[in-house]
């Protein structure tokens, strides 16, 4: 029984990737749609299934492509907003580093120096990869 089991699940593990898939070359409603079409497919709790169905129909009733749009907009800006939080404060960090290891440089503390070096690399990577984010 347990190899029939294990046997299915990555079936129907497979059949969710293939369904979510196509919901990627989808726009809009449409595609909206889709994936709470693929999120009904993946879920077994009765309670689940009814709020994803009540979704289903709502966004077939309601739905815009425009309303999409916006709320797409939206969400890129609040993204946008997060990106360029952590940036601004990656950049006081950076800043705050290089006075210390300026402090550290005066003192002639070596071992200081070093640490405030690989603090100054690190934050300079951070924010090269939160750049890349945007």
């Amino acid at each position: 029984m347990k190899k029939i089991i294990l046997g299915i699940a990555p079936l129907v593990l497979l059949s969710q990737m293939t369904f979510a898939q196509s919901c990627v070359a989808l726009t809009g409603c449409a595609k909206k749609v889709c994936e709470l079409e693929s999120k009904l497919h993946s879920v077994s709790e009765v309670h689940a299934v009814a709020r994803i169905q009540a979704a289903i129909n709502e966004t077939k009733a309601n739905c815009t492509d425009e309303s999409v749009a916006a709320h797409d907009a939206e969400h890129q800006n609040k993204h946008q907003m997060k990106v360029d939080k952590k940036i601004a404060d990656a950049q006081e960090d950076l800043a705050e580093a290089k006075v210390k290891k300026q402090k550290a440089q005066a003192e002639g503390r070596a071992d200081k120096v070093h640490k405030y070096q690989r603090k100054i690399e690190e934050k300079q990577q951070k924010i090269q990869h939160l750049q890349l984010e945007r």
